[in-house]
């Protein structure tokens, strides 16, 4: 789904003008921006959290010059989805006999 057809179905969905769902869409996005780049999580209740993670610094080897070079920490976002969500991704693409 691209970003314009989300703004259609959550429009369509609760009722508010496009340019008010793409703001209030956009604000979500920053706000969720925000508190995960403060190294903070972010729960939402029957989707999932939203956490940060740091990767260390590591060596590795690069083929190319044949030498070894250290890999610099990064920080990573990590998703886990709700027990709910699970549920429902379980069964897509499988009959339900």
């Amino acid at each position: 789904m691209k970003k314009k057809q989300l703004i259609d179905k959550l429009s369509e969905e609760t009722g508010m003008s496009k340019t008010r769902t793409e703001e209030m869409l956009s604000n979500t996005k920053n706000a969720l921006t925000d508190t995960l780049s403060d190294g903070k999580g972010v729960s939402i209740p029957d989707l999932g959290t939203f956490s940060t993670k740091t990767n260390e610094v590591r060596k590795i080897y690069n083929p190319h010059h044949e030498a070894y070079m250290m890999v610099p920490p990064k920080r990573i976002v990590e998703f886990s989805p709700s027990s709910g969500l699970k549920e429902k991704l379980k069964f897509v693409g499988r009959d339900n006999e």
